[in-house]
């Protein structure tokens, strides 16, 4: 489905995502032949260096994120940008929620740029927080 510019209002929600990271995830991410930190595969790394077991990639986290942004969008939007900020570790096997709003919406230069903010939540806690910008059609 094609959303336009003109359909989206500020503040409105985007339905939540759930998603589970799992350790062969994080590995399958990276490819199979590539060097990683062993935290992302092995829970035994990751309380080695003293977390509760292993850890989810934050750059699996921001794919996610974008993933999720554009689904909303549409096969028509382009992402202009996306920031993120990383508060706290995910661990493999807990479960992450995706959760956005619209925070702004503006024309640029003959563009509808339409700014979602994202959250990851694991246990109720976000745990990346992120602002990704959208171009969405605009009505002719």
């Amino acid at each position: 489905m094609t959303r336009y510019y003109e359909d989206v209002n500020i503040d409105e929600e985007i339905p939540p995502v759930e998603k589970t990271p799992t350790e062969d995830l994080a590995v399958d991410f990276f490819g199979r032949g590539n060097p990683m930190n062993p935290a992302f595969a092995d829970a035994a790394a990751g309380k080695r260096l003293g977390l509760k077991g292993a850890l989810v990639p934050g750059m699996l986290k921001i794919a996610w994120m974008t993933q999720y942004a554009n689904d909303w969008a549409g096969p028509e939007s382009t992402l202009e940008n996306i920031r993120v900020a990383y508060r706290r570790p995910d661990m493999a096997g807990t479960p992450l929620t995706l959760s956005g709003r619209v925070v702004d919406k503006r024309q640029e230069a003959g563009k509808g740029i339409v700014e979602v903010e994202v959250v990851t939540l694991a246990d109720g806690q976000p745990s990346v927080r992120g602002n990704v910008q959208l171009v969405l059609p605009i009505r002719g």
